[in-house]
């Protein structure tokens, strides 16, 4: 052992200064990336699992974590980290156990109904089910958080005197931080509530976030703000419309610039809902029969026996008399019959839905300009053919001819030069650039050329000074110059020139690589 610490120290004393200070940085950087390493591994890596909950919630997760002995630890936003656990089945084991945010219960909780339950529970367990399952769907909304659904279902009842009370819901949502919900989000809640509840209106939907914004007063400001604005557009489109239409009849006629068209377009938005009740007597027995009562009269008399009265009519042989008058009978018939009256309910809907109501179009020529002859018949004219272009009466119709104000066209030719004159200034100066730029380089280039040059000579004067220099030396010690070869002398040369000039031979080998 001895004998190799002998040999490192040995080892260690011949090397230079500079490899002595090569090797200590190195060793000193080696064991610091062992420290490093060693730390990194040894330390916990914590991973985020859940934030954003409330105290309770956050509480009742910590308890679970601490139980199950898992090391965790929270920031001061409230958002729980886990060390070295698999975040996602983790968080799916406690999201079964219901330890994970809010606990609420969908459909699973009519399944633990028992037999004794009352139907006023199970609508009550039902409601509560269906409120659980909506704030779950919500919540697996993009920028949701968490969601709570409040719903207000009247109680089902035969005995309801009036218009009975319609369903109603309120919505919460919990915002992650930072984040927003758009007018389609908000509208695709309200949709997603109504179409779960029977009788639920839209309008009857309250959406709220965690920061009491009444999100759903702002879509409905904003359908209304979005309605007027459509009407607007459509208005706009239609007047461009007939603009362009009549624009290009007469400028093919007037001349391009001679003709301004300024349609007035009415469009019609009203919405009439009438409704009539009209009830008429029964005609010729034709109708509902009510009620129906029939009452029926029936008599008879039988004929009285006739003969002569004593003792001798009752002796045998009897003697019988023919009745000299027969019996009567008597039968009537009575039908009261209670018909309901004829009522006839008429409802329209009249929606106009935007139609055009009327049309007016100005228009405006410059026939002084146009170089067209100006009559009170060709103006007739004009109007006929526009109002049965566009469709409308030619009262609606108004001709003005006007002299044009040119300045407008005088200015825009005048910018439109002045834009010429700044976009060929603006090229001038690129050609300038280049062009000094490409001087500026070929002047480099002749420098460095000079350069090489410059230093090709002073080799050559080198050169000689040196083989005066050898020769002169010899001839001093009587020595004789050997003859040797070309590529011999110029090695010898350089090798000198080397050694006596470092710093030039540097800059001319720097010269040759930058030239090739």
């Amino acid at each position: 052992m001895e004998k190799y610490m002998q040999q490192i120290r040995d080892w260690w004393k011949n090397l230079e200064n500079r490899k002595k200070r090569n090797y200590i940085v190195l060793l000193i950087s080696i064991v610091a990336l062992i420290v490093f390493f060693s730390i990194l591994l040894s330390r916990k890596n914590y991973d985020f699992f859940i934030g954003g909950l409330d105290q309770a919630n956050a509480g009742n997760i910590v308890t679970r974590l601490e139980e199950m002995g898992i090391d965790y630890k929270v920031d001061d936003y409230g958002n729980i980290y886990v060390a070295n656990q698999n975040v996602s089945e983790l968080r799916m084991k406690l999201a079964s156990e219901g330890s994970l945010g809010y606990n609420l219960q969908g459909y699973e909780l009519l399944q633990n109904q028992g037999f004794g339950a009352t139907s006023y529970d199970k609508q009550v367990n039902y409601q509560i089910a269906l409120e659980g399952e909506l704030s779950r769907s919500i919540a697996s909304m993009e920028s949701v958080q968490s969601a709570r659904v409040h719903l207000v279902i009247p109680p089902r009842t035969y005995y309801q005197v009036g218009e009975s009370p319609k369903p109603s819901a309120s919505v919460l949502l919990v915002l992650n931080p930072g984040a927003s919900v758009t007018s389609n989000q908000i509208k695709g809640i309200i949709n997603l509530v109504s179409g779960a509840v029977a009788g639920l209106q839209p309008e009857n939907i309250k959406v709220v976030d965690n920061f009491s914004n009444d999100l759903s007063a702002q879509i409905a400001l904003g359908e209304d703000v979005g309605s007027a604005d459509t009407k607007f557009k459509l208005k706009a489109e239609i007047e461009k419309y007939y603009k362009e239409k009549v624009e290009n009849g007469l400028q093919s006629v007037f001349g391009l610039g001679n003709v301004v068209v300024v349609p007035e377009i009415e469009l019609n938005w009203q919405k009439i809902e009438e409704e009539q009740r009209m009830v008429e007597p029964v005609v010729d027995e034709n109708g509902i029969i009510l009620s129906q009562q029939t009452k029926t009269e029936q008599s008879s008399s039988s004929p009285n026996s006739g003969g002569v009265p004593g003792v001798d009519s009752n002796i045998p042989p009897y003697t019988y008399q023919t009745p000299t008058s027969t019996g009567n009978y008597y039968s009537s018939s009575d039908v009261i019959t209670n018909y309901d009256v004829n009522e006839i309910y008429t409802r329209t809907i009249e929606d106009k839905n935007g139609e055009i109501s009327n049309k007016s179009i100005t228009l405006f020529i410059d026939f002084q300009n146009s170089k067209v002859g100006d009559s009170q018949e060709l103006r007739s004219q004009i109007k006929t053919a526009v109002a049965t272009a566009i469709g409308a009466p030619e009262d609606n119709i108004s001709l003005v001819d006007i002299q044009f104000n040119r300045d407008l066209e005088a200015m825009r030719a005048d910018i439109e030069y002045q834009l010429q004159l700044r976009r060929q200034r603006i090229t001038n100066i690129v050609i300038a650039i280049i062009v000094i730029a490409f001087i500026m380089m070929l002047v480099i280039l002749i420098a460095r050329a000079r350069r090489v040059r410059k230093a090709s000579q002073l080799v050559e004067e080198r050169k000689r000074q040196l083989e005066s220099r050898v020769e002169e030396a010899m001839k001093e010690r009587g020595v004789e110059v050997e003859e040797v070869s070309p590529e011999q002398e110029r090695f010898r040369e350089i090798v000198t020139l080397a050694e006596n000039n470092p710093d030039e031979v540097a800059d001319i080998i720097k010269s040759w690589l930058k030239t090739r």
